[in-house]
């Protein structure tokens, strides 16, 4: 984790605040994004159960990884980890 984003994670690696300006939230986003599988495909359910061990509104988290391009989905409740975006 990167000095830039470690202020936004508890010591347990929870998730303390979601960042207000985009590249740390990005940044913030992708940190989670990297306990996904990019050859995966994950039900809603399963990547809620996921988000939730780092903050409990996965709704918004979820949105967010969408909204910014990390996280697809199709028309259903499938996600993905959008290609090139976790190393």
């Amino acid at each position: 984790m990167s000095e830039q984003i470690d202020q936004f994670f508890a010591p347990d690696g929870t998730l303390i605040s979601i960042p207000v300006k985009p590249a740390k939230k990005i940044a913030v986003l992708k940190e989670i994004a990297k306990k996904l599988s990019p050859d995966t495909k994950y039900p809603e359910k399963e990547l809620n159960a996921l988000i939730a061990t780092y903050h409990p509104d996965t709704a918004a988290i979820r949105r967010y990884m969408i909204e910014y391009g990390i996280l697809e989905r199709d028309g259903g409740s499938v996600y993905w980890v959008a290609k090139g975006q976790i190393s």
